[in-house]
């Protein structure tokens, strides 16, 4: 097995006639087919990419160097399944539990200790409401219940754009309070992408295999893929909810109105990360630190925020996310690039040019595979994701990060979600 994105080793024979299909092989697909083989249930792992993990995908031939084009962070590490998988499998895993910052103000200058106070009351206050609005069961458009202090569009920028991928008009509160504390954290040196993958060893699996149709009016299912039809008695979909909500699966009969409203619910938001490589030069910038400065208050969202040299790697990456995201790849990579450089620049001076590599922008807006990072569910439809991984007739089956629960948009969220799934859909066919 690599750590660096290369091909798992694979089951060497597929089944004919499995009792399950599973529909995609990230953490979900994934976990779902070894608590199927536990169980003694015969599988197929369909996944149309040339790779397995999905959003979780570490490559190193950009930099040289292990990246994670995807998540990064093994979130509430304490209690992430996937603090074991690494420590079992040898990975590196690097503490970032409430890591430093490197705080810069509008001008660029490095924040005094006023700004600090600020920026931390600033932080304190949305949390607040949040807290509030959580405990009273509300679930409304976060920017309806925000109090307008300074430094809060910075604030906004990293908990909406850069969390959930969407600004706060489109944050869901009953979202946010339901989602885990991230703190503590590690992030691996080989890459989480490289370590997801480690779970698709001997696993009978099918890459560059794109499901086209899913028949589940009998008794079974009928599952058309660009390498031909597998019959099953069940089919798992651990599909991005961009794909559903792009019709990119026919299903017979189609599925029923409840369930695609509550895909709908929850759309895709987008992070970019914009990884930049340098010569060994670092800039002043704390290794590990995140890098975050002021923007105006009527700017939530438009800033590239950056972790800085993580696991000592000479790379830099910043982080984009919500509508800004979106509108700015579609100006191509290398407005991207040019973007996230002048923000780096503007905080650490010209020498930033000098010593700058090269970089890249991640392809998640217009992957077909995903259209957009994560699933972030839309104020006042929090129970979308129940709705989402209720399964229909016994024999079509949901799991993925937009269905994690409290662990939604993770990758141990999606993990859970795909083992549970499992549990219930071996029951449900024995």
């Amino acid at each position: 097995m690599t750590v660096s994105g290369g091909a798992p080793v694979l089951a060497a024979d597929l089944p004919a006639n499995p009792d399950v299909v599973i529909v995609g092989a990230g953490a979900a697909g994934l976990a779902a087919g070894r608590e199927l083989r536990r169980r003694g249930v015969s599988f197929v792992i369909v996944e149309a990419a040339n790779r397995v993990g999905g959003r979780a995908w570490t490559e190193s031939e950009s930099f040289g160097a292990p990246v994670d084009h995807g998540c990064s962070w093994i979130s509430g590490s304490d209690k992430n399944v996937f603090t074991a998988f690494g420590r079992e499998a040898g990975f590196t895993l690097v503490d970032h539990s409430n890591a430093d910052v490197d705080l810069f103000d509008l001008d660029g200058a490095r924040a005094d200790d006023a700004d600090w106070a600020a920026f931390d009351r600033a932080w304190d206050a949305i949390e607040r409401e949040f807290d509030r609005a959580g405990r009273a069961g509300r679930d409304v458009p976060a920017s309806t219940i925000m109090p307008d202090v300074p430094w809060g569009a910075t604030i906004k920028s990293w908990m909406g754009a850069m969390d959930y991928g969407v600004r706060f008009d489109e944050l869901s509160t009953a979202g946010h309070w339901n989602t885990i504390d991230s703190q503590p954290s590690f992030i691996v040196r080989e890459g989480l992408g490289a370590l997801v993958a480690t779970l698709a060893d001997g696993l009978p699996i099918s890459l560059g295999t794109r499901v086209t149709s899913v028949d589940w009016s009998g008794t079974g299912v009928r599952v058309e893929t660009t390498k031909g039809t597998i019959a099953a008695k069940a089919c798992l979909l651990t599909v991005a909810t961009g794909v559903l909500n792009a019709d990119a699966i026919a299903f017979t009969p189609k599925l029923p109105d409840w369930k695609r409203e509550a895909a709908a619910n929850i759309p895709m938001g987008l992070l970019m990360k914009v990884p930049l490589l340098f010569d060994g030069a670092r800039l002043g910038l704390g290794e590990n630190n995140w890098v975050t400065y002021r923007i105006p208050e009527d700017r939530e969202g438009e800033a590239c925020y950056f972790v800085a040299w993580p696991c000592g790697h000479d790379y830099l990456f910043g982080n984009i996310g919500g509508p800004f995201a979106w509108e700015l790849y579609a100006e191509g990579q290398a407005a991207v690039v040019d973007y996230a450089l002048e923000a780096l620049v503007r905080l650490v001076g010209s020498d930033a040019r000098k010593h700058f590599v090269r970089g890249f922008t991640t392809d998640w807006a217009d992957n077909p595979l995903t259209y957009g990072a994560y699933g972030s569910v839309r104020p006042g439809a929090w129970g979308a994701r129940e709705a989402l991984a209720t399964p229909l007739a016994d024999r079509l089956f949901f799991a993925g990060e937009a269905t994690g629960g409290d662990r939604c948009a993770l990758v141990d969220g999606a993990h859970e979600s795909g083992r549970k799934t499992a549990v219930a859909l071996a029951r449900a066919i024995s």
